[in-house]
Order: structure tokens, then sequence, then C-alpha cells
């Protein structure tokens, strides 16, 4: 009988709604190793992500993140945390839906708001109206949100609370 592929699991969601907190305790839960794609593409490039925007522009962030995303997306017994933006380009979109269990994060633009106050690493949040901001980016990323296997919220549940019922789904997926 052949080994059976261990499906990754892959967190998206918009920035702040906790990939980055409950992706390392999730893969602790499983025995899983945690990958950030942020944090790939930092080190692949040597900068950071507000450095590579501003230097190199958003579209080489994406390159690389496109990347990023493929070579986490080749392993197995992965929990990997996209960057809020990765759901932007189509390849990536069809990369996750073909190669991972695909969890959406979600909470209110508010919330999103205060967890990210003085935040001065978001690039995308650089506007005298960051709510109205976030409002907008979430507006139109939304449907991508969607295109998951699961959803939940991470203002209704406590971190553990997430990572159980996320654990639940996915062995039962």
């Amino acid at each position: 009988m052949g080994k059976k592929k261990v499906t990754p699991i892959a967190l998206i969601g918009f920035m702040g709604t906790g990939k980055s907190t409950i992706g390392p305790l999730l893969a602790e839960k499983l025995g899983y190793q945690f990958i950030d794609t942020d944090t790939m593409v930092e080190e692949g490039l040597g900068m950071k992500i507000s450095e590579i925007f501003k230097n190199q522009g958003e579209r080489c962030f994406r390159d690389v993140e496109h990347r990023a995303l493929k070579k986490a997306l080749a392993m197995e017994k992965v929990v990997i945390s996209t960057g809020g933006g990765a759901i932007l380009l189509k390849e990536n979109r069809k990369l996750l839906e073909e190669n991972a269990f695909v969890v959406s994060l979600n909470c209110q633009p508010e919330t999103i708001f205060q967890r990210l106050q003085g935040d001065q690493s978001r690039p995308l949040l650089k506007s005298i109206d960051p709510l109205t901001e976030i409002k907008k980016i979430m507006a139109n990323r939304h449907e991508y949100y969607e295109e998951c296997d699961f959803q939940i919220s991470t203002e209704e549940w406590t971190t553990k609370e997430c990572c159980q019922k996320i654990i639940k789904v996915y062995e039962n997926a």
C-alpha cells in the first residue's frame, strides 16, 4: 500500500485575523511544521515586506510570495500562514485549492484596526484613514476569502478553541 500524502493546512485571511497566532499553535497540536510565507519572502529577499513594497513594488513581492507558497505547499505535515493578499493571484488560489485544506480566518474590520493600531510594518495601512482602508481592501478580497474548506471567526473563539475546531474539521475532511 502506498503512503498517503498528508494535506497541508493553509490559513488565509486579512492581516490581523490571527494567522500568525493560530498557525504555530495549530502546527504544534498536530505535530506539524509551521511556515509563514511572509517570513519566507523576507528571508528570500533579505528585507522586510514594507521595504520590498517600497523598493521593489507589490508586483515583485507577489511573484516571490507565489514561489514561497508553491514551495510550502509541496511539503507534508505543514501549517502555512499566507499573506493577507496571497489570494489576489489566481495562480495562488488554484495552488491552494488543489494542494491544501484551506482555512479562512475572519473578524470585523474594527477588530483588525484595533489589533494593528500602531503597527508600522503594514504597507497597505499607511493611509490617513486606516479603518476605511481596511474596510475597502476587505470588501475587494471578500469573495476570495470565501473560497475555502472551512471558515472561522477569530473574534468569537479563543486561539485554542479555533485550533480545536479547525483540527476537528480537518481530520474529518
